[in-house]
C-alpha cells in the first residue's frame, strides 16, 4: 500500500528536483523524469553538463526529500 502511495506522489512531482536515500547505495539527487511501475527515473547533472539517467527501485527507497518550489 505504501509503495502505491509513494509511486503516485513521485509521479505528481515529475520535473521536480529530488533527493533520494537508499539502504545500500549513496543518496541520489536529480530531477524526476519518470515513474513507471516500481521504478523511479531521475536525471543527474554533473558540473560539466553531462546528464545521467538513473533508475531506482521504489521499494528500496528509504526517504525522499523534494526541493522547495519558488
Amino acid at each position: 500500500m505504501f509503495r502505491n502511495t509513494l509511486s503516485r506522489t513521485l509521479a505528481n512531482h515529475i520535473g521536480t528536483r529530488v533527493f533520494v536515500a537508499l539502504d545500500d547505495q549513496p543518496p541520489y539527487e536529480g530531477i524526476i523524469s519518470a515513474v513507471s511501475g516500481s521504478l523511479l527515473t531521475i536525471l543527474q547533472t554533473s558540473g560539466y553538463g553531462v546528464t545521467v539517467s538513473v533508475n531506482i527501485s521504489i521499494p528500496s527507497i528509504n526517504f525522499v526529500k523534494f526541493a522547495p518550489t519558488v
